[in-house]
């Protein structure tokens, strides 16, 4: 597992693992991700740079604010299709699944070969290493299906042509569904301005001040729902609180869109 390699925007899924290994050791814990921590220990990787103060705080809310809001609409659509679209390294799956769902992990090929390495197939839980830009992979999923596609830490790195590409790959080719999507701010598009992306060669591509701005790039879509996650800052710790307060104007948002 040591022998690591991944493209520069698929090494940041790095820093939500750190931070979920992390949290998973404190005495009381936020989320629990098991699997994060056995991933972390035998990659022998030193999370400093990974693991900082605002992001750890910020990746906790992101995950618990994706969890439960996935969770809610798999309880709604008992017998869905999720796809988890640049899964990365990530474990939702365990803690979301009704024991009926289908659930497949999409990413770039050399992000599922890494994860073939931790994780395996089985009768409900698949990976498909594929651009989520090309129809391919919609196609393994079966389109006939009720699909809630769900796209962490991930659109950010898009720029608005690429946005409108997925957006019609999903609505194009899936009659039915819904999109879990963290959404960021055209100001925060520096990579300088985030404590641990700004150790990974990755770049930011479009941002948004609402939710609304992907409807114009794809009227089939609808808005349902947008939350910061400052909202799941400030019901934590002090210092989430803290950060909370401070980051409210400028923080990523959960969207989700059905259509």
């Amino acid at each position: 597992m040591n022998d690591l390699t991944l493209g520069d925007v698929e090494t940041t899924a790095l820093i939500p693992l750190m931070n979920r290994a992390t949290e998973t050791k404190r005495k009381n814990a936020r989320i629990h991700d098991e699997k994060a921590v056995e991933i972390v220990r035998a990659l022998g990787i030193d999370t400093k740079e990974y693991d900082k103060l605002v992001t750890h705080e910020c990746v906790v809310a992101r995950t618990i604010m994706f969890d439960e809001t996935v969770r809610e609409l798999i309880g709604r659509n008992p017998d869905a299709a999720v796809a988890n679209m640049g899964c990365g390294l990530d474990n939702r799956f365990e803690r979301v699944d009704n024991g009926r769902i289908r659930w497949f992990d999409i990413d770039l090929p050399d992000s599922i070969e890494v994860r073939k390495k931790v994780y395996r197939d089985t009768d409900r839980r698949r990976m498909i290493g594929a651009s989520v830009f090309e129809p391919d992979w919609t196609s393994e999923i079966g389109t006939d299906n009720f699909v809630i596609a769900v796209a962490e830490g991930l659109f950010m790195y898009f720029d608005k042509e690429q946005h409108t590409r997925l957006l019609h790959n999903l609505t194009e080719n899936f009659v039915h569904g819904y999109l879990v999507v963290e959404l960021m701010k055209p100001s925060m598009m520096n990579e300088k301005k985030h404590d641990t992306v700004k150790h990974t060669n990755a770049k930011f591509g479009w941002g948004t001040d609402s939710g609304k701005e992907l409807e114009e790039l794809c009227p089939k879509i609808k808005l349902v729902s947008e939350h910061s996650f400052a909202e799941q800052l400030r019901k934590s710790t002090f210092a989430s609180k803290i950060i909370g307060i401070v980051s409210a104007k400028f923080n990523n948002r959960l969207a989700v869109f059905h259509w």
